[in-house]
């Protein structure tokens, strides 16, 4: 049997660039948009909310300093909007009065893990995934305002006023 040797990709590109004006790639966009044409509505619906979790797990992915802050509160509103929903339906549904639930769509409250189990069962995601979301924000936000206050803090200082 032969083995395939392990191809380590070239500065950290997985593969090469596309041609995206040659025959082959024009025709791979037609099939695409064919297939998409092609689909339902569930379908559709179903497609942009799998793009939706994608964009959360790349979100929690994505390097921290270089992240803009995206709230719980933002993609919960996202899911809303593609589902043609009234925030205040939304909100009756999962059991919570609407100013509430404003409160977390703005960000100036946060989601519990009930709120996380219901919202994870309602879009089919993993329940940590809104929480991973919020904790990934105030570390970022925490890092941002307050960075240079930590810095104070060393074990040799520590250590000096113990002994």
């Amino acid at each position: 049997m032969k083995k395939h040797k392990n191809i380590e990709p070239e500065n950290g590109v997985l593969t090469s660039s596309m041609n995206v004006k040659n025959k082959e790639f024009k025709n791979l966009q037609l099939f695409i948009a064919n297939k998409a044409n092609s689909l339902n509505e569930k379908q559709k619906l179903q497609l942009e909310l799998f793009s939706l979790q994608i964009k959360m797990e790349d979100y929690l992915n994505s390097d921290d300093d270089k992240s803009q802050i995206i709230t719980v509160g933002d993609f919960l509103r996202l899911y809303i909007e593609k589902l043609n929903l009234k925030q205040n339906k939304f909100a009756k549904y999962i059991g919570l009065n609407p100013a509430n639930f404003n409160k977390i769509l703005s960000g100036s409250r946060k989601v519990n893990f009930e709120l996380s189990f219901m919202l994870s069962q309602i879009f089919n995601l993993d329940p940590k995934i809104w929480i991973l979301i919020q904790i990934k924000n105030e570390y970022l936000e925490l890092k941002k305002n307050k960075a240079k206050h930590f810095q104070k803090f060393k074990l040799d200082d520590l250590l000096k006023k113990v002994s």
